[in-house]
């Protein structure tokens, strides 16, 4: 009987030290309960991949140097030392048709390159949808509405 009344204070400490142990530990099991919940979520609209990307990734290779990240353009000197004045594509264009800017960007112009022969048709009518979207507020899809030639200006 003196023996069991230690097994039993032992037993008991045991268990206490394994309850609390076990209660140090929420992180696992609150990591667990919570992930149930997140796996049944619905993904973030961020999750699919932005459908102009490519066109990003076309205006930092080929358009950022002179028009700048912020499409504001500005002042811009050329290798020879020329002083160029580029237009802010926030305000340049909004009034033109998609095809007029397309055209812009395929053979270039007052001091413009042309990049016809670095960007196909696609990518350059990507790239009218991008600057509609970032510098015009319009929705990538919608474009200006305008797709004829001449300028609506």
């Amino acid at each position: 009987m003196k023996l069991l009344k230690p097994v039993l204070v032992a037993f008991a400490l045991v268990s206490f030290i394994a309850a609390c142990d076990s209660g140090t530990t929420p992180t696992n099991q609150t990591a667990n309960t919570n992930a149930r919940p997140a796996a049944t979520a619905t993904p973030a609209p961020t999750a699919t991949p932005d459908a102009l990307a490519s066109a990003a990734a076309d205006y930092s290779q080929f358009c950022i140097r002179c028009h700048k990240a912020d499409g504001t353009g500005g002042p811009f000197e050329l290798e020879d030392g020329a002083k160029l004045k580029v237009p802010s594509l926030r305000e340049h264009g909004k009034k033109d048709s998609d095809d007029h800017l397309a055209k812009q960007i395929r053979e270039g112009g007052d001091g413009m390159p042309a990049f016809e022969k670095r960007l196909d048709d696609a990518r350059i009518n990507n790239l009218v949808r991008y600057i509609r979207r970032e510098f015009h507020g319009q929705t990538a899809s919608g474009g200006s509405g305008n797709t004829s030639s001449t300028p609506t200006r």
